[in-house]
């Protein structure tokens, strides 16, 4: 209940009602799904994962992802040969670690607004900006259809891993297959 009724902007009941006063609030989580407890109805949403990738040019990745934590907001942390980079959404900063020098950069970064600290509403502005423009250079907005298509095939073979008991996918092999297709 404290999640949805938090005056006065009412971050997650406004993608549920209209009316947010406290009845109107109360009665769509009483009528409508976002009240259903999601251990007894027809969620099927994964709660936590890890998925572990190989790119072809032998790099690694893992994607540990946890919907039950303290925070509840996003980390990142990059590790690689000369440094580390951690991202703190909270702090709305990622900080740079060098291995060799020891050297600490705090890069900040503003994290305000609504949709994943403000970035959907970036990404669907550059999105529009381009469109509007009929901007031929994909490399002026956030993310070029390439990568975001690439991003979204890693997410889809990861459902379809998930949904295999975990059985390794080569995304290479799901197109051919036909099981994925663009």
């Amino acid at each position: 209940m404290k999640i949805y009724i938090q005056p006065p902007e009412h971050p997650w009941a406004r993608y549920m009602t209209n009316d947010l006063s406290q009845e109107g609030i109360l009665k769509a989580l009483k009528e409508g799904p976002w009240g259903r407890c999601v251990y007894r109805c027809d969620n099927n949403v994964v709660d936590h994962q890890v998925v572990n990738m190989e790119f072809e040019n032998g790099a690694n990745a893992s994607f540990i992802m946890s919907g039950l934590t303290q925070s509840g907001t996003r980390r990142v942390q990059i590790m690689g040969t000369q440094g580390e980079i951690i991202g703190d959404m909270d702090k709305g900063s990622f900080t740079l670690y060098r291995y060799v020098s020891g050297e600490k950069v705090e890069i900040g970064c503003n994290v305000e607004g609504d949709g994943h600290g403000g970035g959907d509403d970036r990404m669907v502005s550059s999105f529009l900006r381009n469109v509007r423009q009929f901007d031929s250079n994909p490399a002026q907005g956030l993310t070029s259809a390439t990568a975001s298509l690439q991003s979204h095939l890693i997410a889809f073979a990861s459902e379809h891993s998930r949904l295999n008991a975990g059985q390794a996918v080569k995304l290479s092999d799901l197109q051919k297959k036909g099981e994925m297709s663009v």
